[in-house]
């Protein structure tokens, strides 16, 4: 509840409006140019900036309503951004571009701001920067104006509006009032989930005539030019939703395909004249109508039965393919001819044609892949593997292109798995389709966790089981354990040795045995002191604990242990939440916040996140050393932690990349929960660049976060501008 002084707070800001005339100077690849009638600045880097100061008072806080003028040489609408440093954080807010030269932005500053900087673009240019002004806003005013726009532009659009108030009510249902009001500093931030994603497209993923002119002429140059064949099977398909779909792939930038189709007996002439009319103006599209209907699996077969190409590409027959879809399949096969598998990026289409909803993926993720069909669109496959497997399997309908890509992945190396961090496919979300809602046809779920078991079954001796996750939405693994169980060693490093009491309380209610507690008194992060420790250790398994962990389940240890038991598997990291009961710990991504970030940091318990990727099992680059587990054998193979170059910050991040370069994988699971009390995070800025310098390559990409997500937040929101490669503007 709202107190008294906090009121005439609000009241005040409301009533006073006080207004902060800031001042303009150089801060970053930006030097002056006197005497210029146009344009004042000129930009000699890639990152520009300019300091904004107050010389009477304060830089302002909270809501705030921002006005400037800002003119850029040549025609650009890339959005400036808003680097915000406070006392005991940095974001950036990127900013909508200015309109004829006029920049009026609501935005949410921290408690206490040191400094603003404006980034105005991220190239060398001209530009000029006048009349800046902040004027302190109130929560109601701030909510109105971040309100009543949004609520304008959907209410001619029911369709819209319904989607965006489901949204909403979520998160009013799930996390409260203090969610909305954190959606709206979102909002403010600039990530805007409920409507960022049309911007996005229309800046950074719409091509012109420009790019298919340099597509067409990359094409020309390319030696690898297979065949590629697109599988189809339609059943009463919408006859306007069925010549999209077929439009879609005749539009291609790529010509050496071919359009495979099975019709499942249609009841309806409209599928077969459509058919019949689209092959006959174009030779490359054949198909067949099937006697009888067998279902989605057995037409998949009917259409794979007319392939030719080397490769298929799998296609619903509702949905659709960007006109370089095939193109940049092909440029992916030039650069890894030894490519069996590859997947691209996905996004949703509204009844409207509206783009939505997009899952950016990460780099070949087998343990995520085990949880969601991280495949799925567009998936191409190697046509001779398929054939090999045996095609579709009847009795998984709903998840047949799970089941396939399970069968197929078991036999190739993780290395010809490639993917393409392009939103490649457009998924139709329709009522009774999977893209609304991964509740929308359980029979779907029912065929996963069959495919699912029946994979382990022959990978595993069907010792590791299938489970739903947390959500029931998706899938977890349960790895088995040997009997008798294997004594692990618990490394507990203490600061204060405050916490380690209740660390000790929770050890005591663990269902694990044996074990063993080996304390190290004033060790924190202390590289030296931790291999000391474990010059001692005794046990097979080693638990790098820190002491403001607190357990939160007995069987805590159980699941950790039997990952790290897996030949392959170097280290495995559990979830861990703050005492606000917000994520912690959810692995770790590199180069986000300028070092090492969380990924989903603060999210409320319960919620999924980010394609839920916040509560399932998957691969990171590195998992935190507050509850890290792995073989002793393993931490003597690399040589421990590195007590020369990271003393005491980073040598957990150090230590995960030496196991991934050598092959191993590191796992964070949600199924260890645990509570850390002490969530304060220092700055090691040697340390940092050490790490930076030392890996270079995981740092400008790490495979695990695509680079369409910001770097800014751990959060997956959109990246602005993205870090993407498009091979035809290089």
């Amino acid at each position: 509840m709202t107190r008294g002084p906090e009121v005439l707070q609000e009241l005040g800001r409301t009533l006073s409006r006080t207004r902060h005339v800031l001042e303009v100077q150089p801060a970053s690849d930006v030097v002056a140019r006197p005497g210029a009638s146009d344009f004042a600045w000129e930009a000699t880097g890639s990152q520009p900036t300019v300091a904004l100061r107050s010389s009477r008072r304060a830089l302002p806080s909270g809501w705030v309503w921002l006005e400037l003028i800002l003119r850029r040489e040549g025609e650009t609408e890339e959005a400036p951004l808003l680097f915000v440093t406070g006392a005991t954080s940095a974001e950036v807010i990127r900013l909508p571009p200015p309109t004829h030269g006029l920049l009026r932005a609501l935005v949410h500053l921290p408690a206490q701001v040191d400094a603003l900087r404006l980034g105005v673009a991220s190239r060398p240019l001209r530009f000029s920067v006048e009349r800046v002004s902040v004027w302190e806003v109130g929560h109601a005013e701030a909510s109105l104006r971040l309100a009543l726009p949004m609520l304008t532009r959907l209410a001619s659009d029911p369709e819209r509006l319904t989607r965006a108030a489901r949204k909403w009510w979520g998160v009013l249902r799930t996390q409260g009032p203090e969610g909305v009001v954190r959606t709206l500093r979102e909002k403010s931030r600039g990530e805007r989930p409920l409507e960022s994603y049309e911007e996005w497209v229309r800046q950074y993923d719409t091509l012109d005539d420009t790019d298919r002119a340099a597509i067409r002429r990359r094409l020309e140059g390319l030696s690898l030019q297979p065949l590629i064949s697109v599988v189809m099977p339609t059943y009463e398909t919408p006859a306007s939703l069925l010549r999209e779909a077929l439009d879609s792939v005749r539009q291609q930038l790529y010509p050496n395909w071919e359009l495979c189709i099975a019709d499942d007996a249609s009841r309806s002439p409209d599928v077969k004249a459509v058919l019949a009319e689209y092959a006959a103006k174009d030779a490359r599209i054949r198909y067949v109508v099937r006697p009888e209907n067998g279902h989605i699996s057995a037409a998949s077969n009917s259409a794979l039965a007319l392939v030719r190409g080397e490769f298929i590409a799998l296609l619903d027959h509702d949905d659709l393919l960007p006109e370089h879809a095939l193109y940049r399949v092909v440029e992916e096969l030039n650069a890894h001819p030894d490519a069996d598998v590859l997947y691209s990026d996905e996004d949703k289409l509204d009844t409207q044609g509206r783009r939505f909803d997009p899952y950016f993926k990460p780099d070949w993720n087998l343990e995520l892949f085990r949880a969601q069909n991280l495949i799925s669109h567009l998936g191409v496959y190697r046509t001779s593997l398929v054939r090999e497997v045996g095609g579709f399997r009847t009795g998984v309908e709903g998840s047949q292109d799970y089941d396939l890509a399970l069968r197929v992945v078991e036999r190739v190396p993780a290395s010809h798995i490639r993917h393409i961090p392009l939103v490649l496919y457009h998924w139709r979300a329709i009522p009774g389709s999977t893209a609304l809602s991964l509740g929308e046809k359980d029979y779907a779920t029912r065929a996963a966790r069959r495919a699912l078991t029946e994979h382990y079954a022959r990978v595993g001796d069907g010792r590791i089981q299938h489970a739903p996750s947390e959500s029931g939405k998706l899938h977890a693994s349960v790895y088995p354990l040997p009997e008798p169980r294997p004594l692990v060693s618990l490394i507990v490093s203490s600061r204060a040795g405050v916490r380690t009491r209740a660390l000790h309380d929770s050890l005591a209610r663990s269902t694990w045995s044996p074990f063993e507690l080996i304390e190290v008194e004033g060790a924190g992060q202390d590289s030296a002191r931790l291999n000391a420790a474990a010059a001692r250790a005794q046990g097979t398994v080693w638990v790098w604990l820190q002491d403001s962990v607190e357990i939160l389940t007995p069987d805590w240890l159980e699941p950790l242990v039997a990952r790290a038991l897996v030949e392959d598997v170097g280290a495995v990291g559990a979830r861990l939440f703050a005492p606000d009961d917000t994520l912690h710990h959810g692995g770790l991504l590199l180069g986000v916040g300028g070092a090492v970030a969380s990924s989903h940091a603060g999210l409320a318990r319960g919620q999924g996140g980010y394609v839920e990727r916040g509560s399932v099992q998957q691969e990171f680059s590195a998992v935190s050393a507050a509850c890290l587990v792995m073989r002793r054998a393993v931490f003597e193979a690399v040589g421990g932690f590195d007590a020369e170059r990271f003393p005491s910050a980073y040598n957990d991040v150090d230590l995960c990349l030496r196991l991934r370069e050598r092959g191993y994988r590191v796992l964070w699971t949600p199924v260890a929960t645990l509570r850390q009390h002490d969530t304060s995070v220092g700055v090691f800025p040697q340390e940092a660049a050490a790490l930076r310098a030392r890996w270079p390559a995981w740092f400008q990409d790490d495979p695990f976060y695509n680079p369409n997500l910001t770097l800014e937040r751990g959060d997956h929101g959109l990246a602005w501008p993205p870090r993407v490669k498009r091979p035809w503007r290089s």
